[in-house]
């Protein structure tokens, strides 16, 4: 067992070789090949967007430092198109072998040519140039002729559509639930997936429906997985994020919720389910599956309903970022008349903004003009029953109880707002 670092210029076929070097079970961790299981798309693309790209990179990185770990147990296979001299010295002190896929320049930057957005075409002729900086200790690989299912020669479209600002959707529910196809269902195009066994998949090299994982690809795609979400959720930029979390924690879920995240429950019922792990999934996910229905809240009724039948779907999610994009940092909150801020560090509750569409008479009804609101204010409002007790009429401020009180009241300011207590 050891760990291999698999350099080349762009186009030159390290992914492929690699493909068709390692065996079932090793580990393989390649730069397009991740970013593509996190957005969905085919496997030959090797565009990206900046947002794709960083939360790629996070998931990597922390992958290969938990790769390393496991190399006398596992090969583990590094693909590396940029290597460092520096980075190599770092690799060394792990025993790496190191490994140049070298097809000739020519053939090397017809490749690229026919796959490759055009700016790889330059670091084809860049790579070539620093011959003399190829790993001195480097095996050189003449792959000839390689068998790449997938590749096409249409370049990669463009992407994306811009959205405006983050939107996180939180994907839960028992094992054959139905989550990936929720996700997949309703996901767009650029959108990033986060989901622990096609990560697992991808970096054992095994198939897409795999639902068993051995104790280090675990430990891997634990560590590559987090990386990429806490990478997502903490960007700045136009993207939208489905974590497909089966089970979260109430203290992770409270987190979840508290970045503005639209949590999902997809259970199609218990009986369902129980007959789809056994059909579909290792005879071990029975008691997994058996443990969700035990472990669920019991005020939650069976027949919840969706997110989207709440009012709170995408079309929630899309109205409230258009609100975000046009929104002025410092307006005040109609509750509770603080100033709001995109920033959710800036306001009062550390929490996002929310969008506020509800009306006296009923939480289903909507209002001609909407708006946003701190989180909190906008779970204190509730269907818009206590709007006559909102902080800005009362004169306390939120994070107190909204219900009447008597007794005396100091007065305090907050933002340029006075306050009683």
């Amino acid at each position: 067992m050891a760990l291999h670092i698999v350099t080349g210029s762009p186009g030159c076929g390290k992914s492929t070789w690699v493909r068709n070097t390692a065996k079932p079970g090793d580990i393989q961790i390649g730069s397009d090949e991740l970013t593509n299981t996190l957005t969905g798309k085919a496997e030959h693309k090797h565009h990206h967007d900046p947002i794709a790209k960083k939360i790629s990179r996070a998931a990597r990185e922390a992958a290969i430092n938990e790769a390393v770990k496991h190399r006398h147990h596992v090969d583990i296979w590094v693909l590396v198109s940029n290597l460092t001299e520096d980075k190599a010295a770092q690799w060394r002190r792990y025993g790496a072998r190191f490994i140049v896929i070298d097809p000739g320049y020519d053939t090397a930057l017809q490749r690229c040519k026919a796959y490759r957005p055009g700016y790889k075409h330059r670091l084809v002729d860049s790579w070539y140039a620093k011959r003399d900086q190829w790993p001195r200790d480097a095996e050189i690989i003449n792959p000839g002729e390689l068998d790449s299912p997938g590749q096409c020669s249409t370049p990669p479209a463009k992407d994306r559509v811009n959205r405006g600002s983050v939107a996180v959707h939180v994907v839960t529910g028992p094992p054959a639930a139905g989550k990936s196809t929720h996700v997949r269902d309703r996901r767009q195009p650029g959108d990033v997936t986060i989901d622990y066994d096609t990560i697992a998949n991808e970096l054992s090299g095994l198939e897409p429906a795999n639902h068993e994982h051995a104790q280090h690809i675990k430990q891997i795609t634990k560590k590559a997985r987090q990386a990429a979400i806490d990478a997502a959720i903490s960007m700045d930029g136009d993207h939208t994020v489905w974590i497909i979390h089966s089970s979260p924690s109430p203290t992770l879920l409270q987190y979840y919720k508290s970045i503005g995240a639209v949590i999902d429950e997809v259970d199609p019922g218990k009986e369902v389910v129980m007959r789809r792990v056994k059909a579909e999934r290792p005879a071990s996910m029975l008691k997994v599956a058996a443990a969700w229905y035990a472990n669920k809240t019991p005020q939650v009724p069976q027949a919840q309903a969706t997110t989207t039948e709440r009012g709170y779907g995408w079309s929630h999610q899309q109205k409230r970022e258009s609100l975000l994009r046009a929104h002025t940092d410092g307006s005040p909150c109609w509750w509770c008349g603080l100033p709001m801020f995109k920033d959710k560090t800036k306001n009062w509750d550390h929490r996002a903004l929310a969008r506020d569409h509800v009306a006296a008479g009923g939480a289903r009804e909507r209002i001609e003009d909407d708006r946003l609101l701190h989180l909190t204010c906008n779970s204190q409002r509730q269907d818009g029953r206590r709007d006559h007790l909102r902080p800005v009429v009362s004169g306390r401020h939120p994070s107190l109880p909204v219900a009447s009180e008597t007794g005396s009241r100091s007065g305090f300011s907050f933002g340029g707002v006075s306050f009683l207590r």
